[in-house]
């Protein structure tokens, strides 16, 4: 891969980046009784599903991924890194692993993952560097 290749991973490297740094930023004490339900379903959970779909999405964006096979791959990147942060989360004392974050991690990751594939394969998504997508 070239440099303007690894170029295309950048809005992944940087979405992570923020990922990261808002997960380990202390909570506010009492701050985690205020919480909001949409759908039934903690806002808190919404948001992480959000944010590992989007990684996901950047990071089959920059692999410019087709087959099922690469997107299961950056989708599994983007759930071992959900991992990596809820275990990062430990060394902050007004935080902790949480096992509903990584399902929720896991399940935004996931999702965005089968919306990538569909939204290929519909041809919402075409690369300009693909000959075929040209004509």
């Amino acid at each position: 891969m070239d440099l303007s290749g690894r170029r295309r991973y950048l809005p992944a490297a940087g979405f992570s980046l923020l990922v990261l740094v808002t997960s380990l930023l202390p909570v506010p004490e009492g701050a985690s009784g205020q919480v909001p339900v949409l759908l039934g379903v903690a806002l808190d959970k919404w948001v992480h599903a959000a944010s590992y779909g989007t990684l996901a999405v950047l990071l089959a964006w920059g692999r410019r991924a087709r087959s099922v096979a690469a997107v299961a791959g950056l989708v599994t990147v983007a759930v071992c890194y959900g991992a990596g942060v809820e275990l990062a989360q430990t060394l902050v004392p007004s935080r902790g692993t949480s096992g509903t974050d990584f399902l929720a991690n896991a399940v935004g990751a996931v999702l965005a993952g089968l919306a990538w594939l569909l939204a290929r394969r519909v041809g919402a998504l075409s690369d300009q560097t693909d000959p075929q997508s040209r004509q």
